[in-house]
């Protein structure tokens, strides 16, 4: 269930969900070339990952400044979906809510994310 926050504060915590997310993939990826002895994609990568943490620290200020806090996930039963709580300080009270995503649809919109880095 949604806050009854602004637009722009729900497109900033979409954009912090997946930017977590990116960082994951690339982290694994610079592991994996590491692994295999790509010293210049590991390079690469970790440049993306620099960057990428660069823009999740001023998406997680800007939150912070309005009062944002974005919990860990939850998981639904079915394994089907997942739920990211959030709540926002306002006037001494909260408006709490969750974002609400389904597995698919974020693998998804990660590919397509990620397919301006690879």
């Amino acid at each position: 269930m949604r806050a009854n926050i602004s637009n722009e504060l729900i497109n900033a915590i979409d954009e912090r969900i997946y930017l977590d997310l990116e960082l994951h993939v690339l982290t694994k990826k610079m592991n994996e070339a590491e692994k295999q002895g790509n010293e210049g994609f590991s390079k690469h990568l970790d440049n993306l990952i620099q960057n990428t943490i660069k823009q999740r620290k001023q998406t997680q200020d800007y939150l912070v400044k309005n009062g944002i806090k974005i919990f860990d996930v939850v998981e639904d039963d079915d394994k089907e979906f997942v739920e990211y709580p959030y709540y926002q300080k306002v006037n001494g009270g909260y408006k709490e809510g969750t974002m609400r995503y389904w597995r698919h649809a974020i693998r998804y919109k990660l590919k397509q994310r990620m397919s301006k880095y690879l």
